[in-house]
């Protein structure tokens, strides 16, 4: 009887399982459709009217980039090649030291005239000791107004970003990371947005891609290509899943809770208003109402988001939060299972950081669309997802030995789960590299991500297929270390080097 309880018992947890899969693939379907039509939207409004029109707009406001650096000597002065390359009327570069034990600041120091500068900072965003600042309005393009170099004591990077905060001049500011590639239109596609509702729009994310593979030279991606890493390959898979298919439709309904900390636009005045980025060092009034006084998050990009929605539905003031699906920044990912599996176990103990510190917002209807529906996706099928992976596995292996389902069915839901995944990857690479055509009248075709061989395409289906076997349970075994860190109360940032961005090689050579 104990036997017959048990294999009944296993028979309803396996049919819980299976709910659970097909949910997930239910929403991310409706993912899908949703992002596809705004994906089709963006690319056609770009080729009819293109965000460069504008580059001449005096109207168009003042945006601050803020460059947050922990030991980037080696990628820094390419990333701000590509940054004084912007066409954009009128902004201004605010690089952060976050006291790097590399030679960070002598590197910048030495490829730019900087003088040093006292520099008044904004009240409201206490950091970390600053040590110094210098100041570059020589030699620079005529739209950007100058450069700003402060170097201060190690606080973490959202502790960099509120430092350069305090100095930015601008009325928009962008968090964004030392080692990333900006597109030339990034600031002006960002803008438009902003543009089509500025009273409504305090804050715009973009699509990242990965530059792995690619050939860089000055600061910008010359030529797109796949990686030659299989682990690179699997990233770019990824990466695709999560900004083409996800954040693009959760911005359709103002339920996107994470902007990439690659880039970001967000309009300063608001920043202000709810505290800044959350650190140890800051005292406002609204991070300790929400979060407690002292807290801190190794996922400053996704808790700015969660804090920003979460201010704006407790004062019922209009907020569009908006996550555009075009690629305008590039970085670098990993290209070791080590450094991966170090960066996924951070990232997801920064996701139960936020979920523990806005967990008032769950299941609420005050907060509408994120109470009820972007907080417990996130806690469903994001954050519970790894220990219910592994629940899934280990039941696999009982049902199997008590014999609660025959053979055929056991693999029959194993291909069912394997058969929805890659049908998820399949329809996010699409997405991405489909190529849209504007109508009658109007020549030329856009994609997201424009790689020009259609094997790349080709290569990364195969690679969505290989994601099952073998790199998601990789994953899954780094994000129960972060789950074990999370519960611990580490708050370390596990940083991995950089290679630097690939030179472009010699035409011999790419021949």
């Amino acid at each position: 009887m104990a036997l017959g309880a048990l294999i009944w018992l296993l028979r309803i947890l396996d049919l819980v399982i299976v709910g659970y899969v097909t949910l997930f693939f239910l929403i991310n379907l409706r993912f899908v459709l949703v992002s596809y039509r705004r994906i089709r939207h963006e690319l056609t409004a770009e080729l009819v009217r293109p965000a460069s029109l504008s580059e001449r707009d005096a109207f168009l406001p003042v945006v601050s980039l803020l460059v947050p650096a922990y030991n980037e000597e080696v990628t820094i002065v390419e990333s701000l090649k590509s940054q004084l390359r912007l066409r954009y009327p009128a902004y201004e570069i605010v690089i952060c030291n976050d006291g790097s034990k590399d030679r960070t600041v002598e590197v910048l120091l030495s490829a730019y005239p900087f003088v040093p500068a006292v520099l008044e900072r904004a009240s409201g965003l206490d950091t970390a000791e600053v040590r110094g600042m210098w100041e570059c309005r020589t030699g620079l393009p005529e739209n950007v107004k100058r450069m700003v170099l402060i170097d201060k004591e190690n606080g973490g990077k959202a502790d960099a970003l509120n430092a350069a905060t305090s100095v930015a001049a601008g009325e928009f500011v962008t968090s964004m990371d030392a080692d990333s590639l900006l597109v030339p239109d990034a600031l002006l596609l960002a803008v438009r947005k902003v543009m089509e509702s500025p009273d409504d729009t305090v804050a715009v994310g973009v699509q990242v891609g990965l530059s792995n593979g690619s050939i860089i030279r000055e600061g910008e991606v010359k030529e797109l290509a796949l990686p030659t890493s299989l682990i690179g390959k699997l990233q770019i898979v990824e990466y695709m899943r999560s900004f083409a298919k996800g954040r693009t439709a959760l911005s359709e309904d103002n339920a996107v809770l994470i902007l990439s900390g690659v880039f970001a636009l967000i309009r300063r005045d608001v920043l202000f208003e709810v505290g800044g980025f959350l650190t140890r060092h800051v005292r406002s009034r609204i991070c300790i109402e929400y979060c407690t006084e002292g807290a801190h998050t190794v996922c400053e990009d996704m808790e700015i988001v969660v804090r920003l929605h979460r201010y704006l539905l407790d004062k019922g003031r209009p907020g569009r939060i908006v996550c555009l699906p075009f690629a305008v920044t590039w970085t670098e990912a990993p290209e070791n299972y080590r450094d991966l599996g170090k960066q996924r176990a951070r990232w997801y103990r920064g996701l139960w950081e936020v979920m523990s510190y806005h967990r008032a917002m769950l299941f609420r209807p005050q907060f509408r669309q994120i109470g009820l529906f972007a907080m417990p996706y996130q806690l469903v099928f994001e954050a519970l997802a790894p220990p219910t992976e592994c629940v899934g596995y280990l039941l696999l292996v009982l049902t199997s030995i008590f014999g609660a389902l025959s053979g055929k069915a056991l693999l029959a839901f194993m291909g069912l789960a394997m058969a929805m995944n890659f049908c998820l990857s399949t329809l996010s690479i699409v997405l991405c590299t489909f190529s849209a055509r504007p109508g009658r009248g109007h020549a030329g075709t856009a994609s997201l991500v424009p790689y020009p061989r259609a094997r790349d395409a080709i290569v990364l289906l195969f690679v969505g297929v290989l994601s099952n076997l073998g790199y998601r349970q990789y994953l899954v075994f780094w994000q129960l270390r972060g789950l074990y860190d999370f519960l611990k109360g580490k708050k370390g940032w596990d940083k991995f080097g950089r290679k630097g961005f690939a030179p472009a090689a010699p035409a011999a050579q790419r021949a």
